[in-house]
């Protein structure tokens, strides 16, 4: 009993079709292969290549000489763009950039060329530094930049200010999901950004009334730059720019205090502190907005929030959490879940307020 006519024992499983492995092992190359593009896309923004042969079409001599870079090695490197389709080679002699490729020049809508700065100038080396923190359970940053993270995006870091500018873009792009969570906002309402870099989001949420107004928590250089942000987008008279720490304290007057994908970048004990520092400035009457991304009962539900959730690891020693998680960190800062829901790019959101005293 428990075993076929060939005296194996039957576990159950089935043995996976050979053309369905074939494609796996497939897949599996392809992204172990995907180095290459990455590594060509950062390459290329970093030199300025879409902007220049965007421009006009240039040769491989006339861009070494431009860059100051060596004529052959030029062409061998135009010749891998060609081969992405992100250049086109001339009968004479010249490369012209091919028009999806234009989403890599510089300002472009699409972000994709400080994307290609950020992840992979910026977290290459962690990620494949990741078995530090397998060993230690600490971030591997620090191990395979030889910086610490505050010191790598701290605001007087220039890896810093190119990320906030970059999550900026990102936010004015796609606004829609704080927009969301916030719903409609009563007139006279202030929004507060608690340690979210420049805020950017507040510029559409404003735009629903001219009685709105913000407040931008964070540290002063980076206060700096936002300041700089809402005056181009002619709102800096309704913003108030206050220096800060949300781990040290939270000396904001607001009606809505908003926690945008902050509490995921630190550990319990950190997340905690920001949440009591919250709980002390909020008031009875002041309602707090998390918006984070969180990590599904099953990873294969939501592979995103697995990744983020790896990141955390690799770059801050952050985490992503469950809902349980988060309620449990909520509750301990003497806080209140009074509303929990999904926005339409997957982010989840949770009302909190202080809870009513008992009778």
């Amino acid at each position: 009993m428990g075993q076929d006519s060939g005296g194996e024992e039957d576990t159950g499983e089935k043995d996976m079709d050979k053309n369905e492995q074939r494609a796996i092992e497939e897949r599996l190359k392809g992204q172990i292969a995907s180095y290459h593009e990455a590594a060509l896309l950062f390459t290329a923004v970093t030199a300025g290549l879409p902007d220049l042969l965007n421009a006009e079409p240039r040769t491989a001599e006339a861009l070494a000489s431009d860059l100051g870079l060596k004529t052959e090695p030029m062409r061998r490197f135009l010749r891998g763009l060609v081969a992405m389709q992100l250049c086109e080679a001339l009968d004479d002699g010249r490369f012209a950039l091919t028009p999806a490729a234009k989403a890599l020049t510089f300002g472009n809508p699409s972000n994709l060329s400080e994307k290609a700065f950020v992840a992979v100038g910026q977290y290459w080396m962690p990620w494949m530094s990741m078995m530090y923190s397998l060993r230690t359970g600490e971030p591997s940053l620090p191990f395979a930049l030889n910086k610490s993270f505050a010191d790598w995006r701290g605001p007087k870091a220039e890896e810093g200010r190119f990320f906030f500018r970059y999550v900026a873009k990102e936010e004015l792009a796609n606004p829609n999901g704080l927009k969301d969570a916030l719903g409609d906002l009563p007139e006279g309402t202030v929004i507060a950004s608690l340690g979210g870099g420049y805020g950017a989001w507040l510029a559409d949420v404003l735009s629903q009334g001219p009685t709105l107004k913000a407040v931008v928590f964070d540290a002063p250089p980076v206060l700096d730059d936002a300041m700089r942000l809402f005056d181009a987008l002619e709102l800096a008279d309704r913003v108030a720019f206050l220096p800060g720490d949300v781990l040290e304290a939270i000396s904001v007057s607001a009606d809505v205090f908003v926690l945008k994908s902050v509490l995921q970048q630190h550990d319990d004990a950190g997340a905690a502190r920001i949440l009591e520092n919250c709980r002390k400035t909020m008031g009875k009457r002041g309602r707090l907005i998390v918006y984070e991304q969180f990590m599904p009962e099953d990873a294969r539900d939501d592979p995103d929030a697995i990744m983020l959730d790896l990141h955390m690891l690799a770059i801050t020693g952050g985490k992503t959490r469950t809902k349980t998680e988060m309620d449990m960190l909520i509750a301990g800062a003497g806080l209140a879940v009074a509303g929990h829901r999904k926005t339409a790019d997957r982010m989840s959101v949770l009302d909190v307020r202080c809870p009513e005293p008992d009778p």
